[in-house]
């Protein structure tokens, strides 16, 4: 995943961008040596995803305009000029008002946020491929099948 300085957008226009990034940052937010979720850059990967899918096109718009709207009607200010707080308490607003944009929201965020390599070396992972060329297995102990072969076949010969 690059950083987002670098990228360029595909879907997002910049104030929803920056909307994006700081809901990001609610959702998972920095804690010691972890980034929070839209300074890392997720906020590129999800615009990447977003930007492959017109259905996601359309409950990521309608779920930022809903976060506009929530909050100024609750607080009178911009989602990114409110306190943690109120942001949490929009949030939490929306979520109820909008389930699967929020659902949708979160499943991509925590996807873009774990893979990321920076949160992968942070947790002391090792990346590599899934089998048969990635994870260590112990040899198998042939000796294990030895009760197998000895025992007639339980299947009716043809």
């Amino acid at each position: 995943m690059a950083d987002v300085s670098t990228e360029s957008p595909v879907f997002f226009a910049a104030a929803q961008r920056e909307l994006l990034v700081s809901v990001l940052n609610c959702i998972v937010p920095a804690a010691g040596a972890f980034p929070g979720a839209g300074d890392l850059g997720v906020a590129s990967y999800i615009d990447r995803v977003v930007g492959q899918s017109t259905a996601l096109k359309r409950l990521f718009a309608q779920g930022l305009v809903q976060i506009t709207l929530m909050s100024q009607a609750q607080y009178a200010q911009p989602f990114t000029m409110l306190l943690e707080g109120q942001r949490d308490a929009v949030l939490r607003q929306v979520e109820t008002m909008a389930p699967e944009f929020f659902e949708v929201l979160v499943t991509h965020t925590y996807s873009g946020y774990y893979s990321h390599p920076t949160i992968v070396r942070l947790l002391g992972m090792e990346g590599r491929p899934p089998q048969p060329h990635g994870h260590h297995l112990e040899p198998l102990d042939l000796s294990l099948l030895d009760n197998i072969k000895q025992r007639q076949p339980i299947y009716r010969q043809v």
